[in-house]
C-alpha cells in the first residue's frame, strides 16, 4: 500500500508505516471549492468531492459580487483495501477544511449566458494517527482559480446550467515532502465541471456536478496521480418558502494508473468511492442561505472510509 515512499530508501520503516494511511486519505487542502478520495500520492487530491450539492447549475448573477464559504469536518478510522475491505490497519484521522470562495458575475453574452470568474482559498487543519504515530499540518490550501465560468438557462427559468472548462488549482499552500499530513498537494490539477439544476415541478430541485481532475507530476518526488470523474447529485423539496430537505451524495473513480518516474506503481493503486446522506437547507432571503449536510462513505477502495459533517452558506456583497 505504501508507495512511491518504497523507492526511497532513506525514509525509515516507521515513516513509510505512517505515509502509508496518509496515502489512502482525502486531503481536501487543495481546490475545496471548484466540491475525492484517492489511492493517490499522499492521499492528497485536490478536487473536494461532495461540496457541490447545491444549486449546481445556478451561477453568480451578471454584476453580482457573491461569497461562498465552505466548511468540512471529516473523520475516518478505517483503511480499505484494492478488493473494497478493512484492511485491519489501526488508523485516526481527523481533517478541519474552511474554504472561502468569492466570485464576480459579469455581462451577458446572450439572452440567457453571462460570465462568472472567481477564486478559492481554503484553510486546512489535518491530523492522521497510525500505529501511534502521529503527522499534523496546520496552514492554507491551493488556491483554486475559476477564470471562465459560463452560466445559462432556459427561458422559463426551470433549467440552470453552469460549466468551468478552465478550472485550476495551483499548488501554492502548505507542503512538505516527509510529512504525512499536508494541507495542499504539490501538483497543479486542471479541474473542468459542469453542473446542472432543474425544476421540474414547484418545490423540487434535481442537480448534479460532473467533473474530473487531470493532475502534473509531482516534482518533489515523481509521482503522478492518475486522473479522475467525479459526479455529485441531490434531490430536494422545499417543505416551505425558506427551508428545504434533500438527499445528496456522490461517486468517484480514478480513470487511469498511479505511476512513479513514468512507470505504473503496483497495479495501478486506482481508488474508488461513494457516499450518501441527508441535507437541509435554510433560505434567510432570496439569495442568504445556509446548508447543513452529512456523508456517510461506502464502497471505498485503496483509500480510507469514514464521514463528512458540511455547513455552507452564502450571501451577495
Amino acid at each position: 500500500m505504501i508507495r512511491e515512499l518504497f523507492h526511497k530508501m532513506h525514509i525509515s520503516n516507521k515513516r513509510a508505516k505512517l505515509n502509508a494511511l496518509s496515502m489512502a486519505l482525502i486531503s481536501l487542502g487543495g481546490a475545496l471549492l471548484s466540491a475525492p478520495a484517492t489511492a493517490a500520492e499522499n492521499g492528497n487530491i485536490s478536487w473536494p468531492i461532495g461540496v457541490n450539492t447545491v444549486l449546481n447549475g445556478v451561477a453568480t448573477a451578471p454584476g453580482e459580487t457573491r461569497l461562498y464559504n465552505y466548511t468540512l469536518f471529516y473523520s475516518a478510522n478505517q483503511l480499505n483495501d484494492g478488493a473494497g475491505d478493512d484492511s485491519g490497519v489501526d488508523v485516526d484521522a481527523e481533517i478541519f477544511v474552511d474554504a472561502l470562495r468569492i466570485d464576480r458575475g459579469w455581462g451577458m453574452i446572450g439572452r440567457n449566458t453571462h460570465l462568472v470568474s472567481g477564486f478559492v482559498l481554503p484553510y486546512v487543519d489535518a491530523s492522521i494517527n497510525l500505529f501511534g504515530d502521529e503527522s499534523t499540518d496546520t496552514g492554507l490550501g491551493n488556491l483554486s482559480l475559476k477564470p471562465l465560468i459560463i452560466g445559462t438557462h432556459n427561458d422559463a427559468n426551470t433549467f440552470f446550467m453552469q460549466i468551468a472548462p478552465l478550472d485550476l488549482d495551483v499548488p501554492t499552500g502548505s507542503y512538505d515532502r516527509d510529512r504525512a499530513a499536508n494541507a495542499a498537494v504539490n501538483y497543479t490539477s486542471w479541474q473542468p465541471n459542469a453542473g446542472y439544476s432543474w425544476f421540474p415541478a414547484p418545490g423540487w430541485e434535481i442537480g448534479g456536478t460532473l467533473s474530473a481532475a487531470v493532475n502534473t507530476e509531482n516534482d518533489d518526488t515523481d509521482y503522478q496521480t492518475g486522473w479522475l470523474m467525479h459526479y455529485e447529485q441531490v434531490v430536494a423539496w422545499s417543505v416551505t418558502d425558506k427551508l428545504q430537505l434533500g438527499v445528496q451524495g456522490f461517486y468517484f473513480k480514478q480513470m487511469s494508473d498511479d505511476e512513479v518516474d513514468g512507470h505504473t506503481y503496483l497495479d495501478g493503486y486506482r481508488t474508488r468511492g461513494a457516499a450518501l446522506g441527508p441535507q437541509v437547507r435554510y433560505d434567510f432571503r432570496p439569495g442568504v442561505a445556509v446548508v447543513a449536510k452529512y456523508q456517510k462513505e461506502f464502497d471505498s477502495e485503496n483509500k480510507a472510509e469514514g464521514e463528512r459533517f458540511w455547513v455552507q452558506f452564502t450571501f451577495p456583497f
